[in-house]
């Protein structure tokens, strides 16, 4: 390779380079619009003031999700959690969750653990649970969060076991049709 080629060369990864820097600072410029106004840490949105289906604050919602997985999101987080702090945000404003919103979280399955008391979560885990800061979280924010009972047992888990501020229920299915009657919408996470 001659010397005219060789600067070619370099000329044009120098130029790729600088393409693809502009390419990440605009990622970067991205990810720094996503905001957790309501609970902090958790369910980032981004704000889209002209998107379509915006939340209107003169109609009352009422959702109750289902979370059956124990997928989790970096450090160890509940997806499906992480989903509902999303929906806290997106309705939340000015800081504060939105009054027209009711969410229910009945957790089941796999993502029975996600409510175990830090005790014992860590005699199994060998870790804190690392769903407690975002029930908290969740719970401050006026978030009613049930586990199956069912679940509890067949999970190889007691009652006891379960964090103080999460109610225990029937069973995810008898909650959710009893939730469904009360005028609840049902959404899979």
């Amino acid at each position: 390779m001659n010397k005219k080629s060789l600067a070619y060369c370099c000329s044009a990864l120098v130029a790729c380079g600088l393409l693809l820097s502009a390419a990440a600072s605009t990622a970067d410029e991205k990810v720094a619009e996503w905001v957790a106004p309501i609970i902090t840490g958790y369910g980032y949105i981004n704000p889209l003031p002209d998107a379509k289906l915006q939340p209107d604050p003169s109609e009352d919602y009422k959702v109750v999700f289902d979370i059956a997985k124990g997928a989790e999101n970096t450090g160890g987080i509940n997806a499906g959690l992480w989903h509902v702090a999303r929906a806290v945000n997106l309705f939340g404003d000015d800081g504060k969750p939105a009054e027209n919103l009711e969410i229910a979280v009945v957790i089941h399955g796999t993502a029975t653990r996600a409510v175990l008391d830090d005790t014992t979560y860590e005699a199994r885990y060998l870790k804190r649970n690392p769903n407690a800061e975002l029930i908290e979280k969740l719970k401050a924010a006026g978030v009613k969060l049930y586990v199956c009972g069912q679940a509890i047992v067949d999970s190889g888990y007691y009652y006891q076991n379960v964090r103080d501020d999460i109610d225990v229920v029937l069973g995810a299915i008898a909650a959710e049709i009893k939730l469904v009657t009360e005028g609840y919408v049902l959404v899979y996470l």
